[in-house]
């Protein structure tokens, strides 16, 4: 562990596990978890328009290398990013009196590792013959110093449990790449120029994160290596790093093996269906970015606390997740045809299988955040290493004989593998979970929604949506009032403490 300094007069003390008491640590979780709702409609606004406007004006084909080049970038990422974020985030929990160090010296690796990591995708463009997909991949990479940077000081306001400013710098950040996407694509500008909008704003959004983290700790934030903090962090990154480098493989290895044995349309076709499932994930980390302070300051000292935010928020997610996998197996073909238009009809079925996944990587990132906050980042290394393996194999079989459907299946058994595996770690760590019950109510609940969903096929598209979630709402109150005792049932309070579990 890194030694101790006294804290900075211009960071926040740390909060106890409980806050204020387990009202105030409630109402604090909402307040961030709002917050970082707030933060994922911004990265919903870019990410995901962002690439329904390329697709609506080029296609797969277009859509395929946008993806192409957005996932050698991501995997780049891995590399070069460490893990530092999540480090970060958890050890400047503990003693914010160190952010400036953590700030500084993560900023400093970020710098120096994206040099290399831009000089191969340059000599890449220029030994390919400047082709637009090695184009594409260059400025997507040379997005990385910007991108990694914000995440860091993003990672800071997380352990500060001041999310507010990172919904604020991924608004302006997420607005500009949609704007200048949109203005782009209007005067017939192709993906290369997308790509260049994309690092413009990424930029723009490190530069915003940049000047909110140097006012907060009173004096501008400066990369640099810290003498020997620098070798410290290192060391700890290193399960960090794996562990960031794995989860991105097994994520993103199929569409790099579509791209060399499909061809860019059949990544498209792929990735319109994913775009909709790893966005919808960012719902898991509203609510565990939220929660992710808490656990570490909380383990190993406070277990009670520890397994009572991890049972809250396995209920929180399944309640969302189940309702957001039946609703969209149900519309699916609607639902890819309103997004993506007529081109993408052929996605339906691997948009689908890729549905099931919702709530699977929505629980799945609460075990591994526990796991992190728990210190047992080495064990979820090992799991995402073997699920790694495993669905590069899978993946090896099933792209040459069933194209991205069958990249699909293997993401969808990878992720239920990872889950279970997460599961069992956790559980030898820190006690049994609430994994299978918090499954019961949202499944329940989901059963009228369906009968609703099938029964409105013929309504305009958004009616059907609007009833199927009207239905599930009042059917997930209704179950929720019926376990409450008589007097509590006209308390909103008392309806959500029994949804996560900690009352009445």
């Amino acid at each position: 562990m890194l030694t101790s300094a006294p804290p900075s007069p211009h960071a926040p003390a740390p909060a106890g596990p409980g806050g204020t008491g387990r009202s105030g640590a409630s109402r604090a979780i909402a307040r961030n978890s709002g917050w970082q709702m707030l933060t994922f409609a911004g990265r919903l606004l870019g990410g995901l328009v962002a690439s329904v406007l390329v697709a609506r004006s080029y296609g797969p084909a277009g859509l395929g290398t946008m993806q192409l080049a957005l996932t050698v970038a991501a995997l780049a990422a891995g590399g070069v990013g460490l893990g530092l974020p999540n480090l970060l985030a958890r050890e400047v929990a503990r003693d914010p009196g160190r952010t400036r160090e953590w700030l500084e010296t993560g900023l400093f690796v970020v710098g120096v590792l994206s040099l290399p990591a831009a000089a191969v995708a340059l000599a890449g463009w220029s030994l390919t013959g400047r082709g637009d997909l090695a184009l594409a991949i260059l400025l997507a990479v040379v997005s990385l110093p910007f991108d990694l940077g914000a995440r860091l000081m993003f990672a800071s306001f997380w352990a500060w449990e001041r999310m507010e400013l990172e919904a604020l710098a991924t608004w302006v950040q997420e607005a500009s790449f949609v704007v200048v996407t949109a203005l782009l694509l209007a005067s017939g500008h192709g993906v290369a120029a997308v790509l260049t909008g994309y690092a413009g704003s990424r930029a723009l959004g490190a530069a915003v994160a940049w000047l909110m983290a140097s006012g907060r700790l009173a004096a501008p934030v400066a990369p640099r290596p810290h003498g020997r903090f620098l070798r410290q962090m290192l060391r700890l990154s290193i399960p960090f790093a794996l562990d960031d480098l794995l989860s991105l493989s097994y994520i993103k290895i199929d569409a790099l093996l579509l791209g060399a044995v499909k061809g860019a349309t059949a990544v498209g076709l792929y990735q319109a269906g994913t775009n909709l499932v790893l966005t919808l994930n960012v719902l898991a980390r509203t609510v565990n970015n939220a929660l992710y302070p808490r656990l570490s300051r909380a383990w190993p000292q406070a277990g009670p606390d520890f397994r009572r935010l991890r049972d809250a928020s396995l209920r929180l997610l399944a309640a969302m997740g189940v309702p957001l996998l039946v609703g969209a197996v149900m519309v699916a073909p609607r639902l890819m045809h309103a997004v993506y238009g007529d081109r993408f009809d052929a996605a339906v079925t691997c948009f689908s299988v890729l549905a099931l996944v919702i709530p699977v990587r929505m629980l799945g990132h609460t075990l591994g955040t526990a796991l992190t906050a728990a210190d047992a980042q080495s064990s979820r290394t090992a799991a995402v290493a073997i699920t790694t393996v495993a669905n590069l194999g899978m993946n090896a079989v099933a792209i040459p004989l069933w194209s991205y459907t069958g990249a699909a299946f293997t993401t969808l058994v990878s992720e239920v593998g990872l889950l279970v595996g997460y599961g069992l770690l956790l559980r030898r760590r820190a006690g049994a979970s609430a994994l299978l019950p918090a499954l019961v109510l949202p499944a329940a609940a989901c059963v009228p929604m369906a009968a609703v969903a099938a029964s409105t096929g013929r309504w305009p598209f958004v009616a059907t949506v609007a009833a199927a979630a009207a239905t599930y709402a009042v059917a997930l109150v209704a179950l929720l009032v019926h376990r409450l005792p008589a007097g509590l049932r006209s308390r909103p309070r008392a309806l959500g403490a029994v949804l996560v579990g900690v009352g009445p």
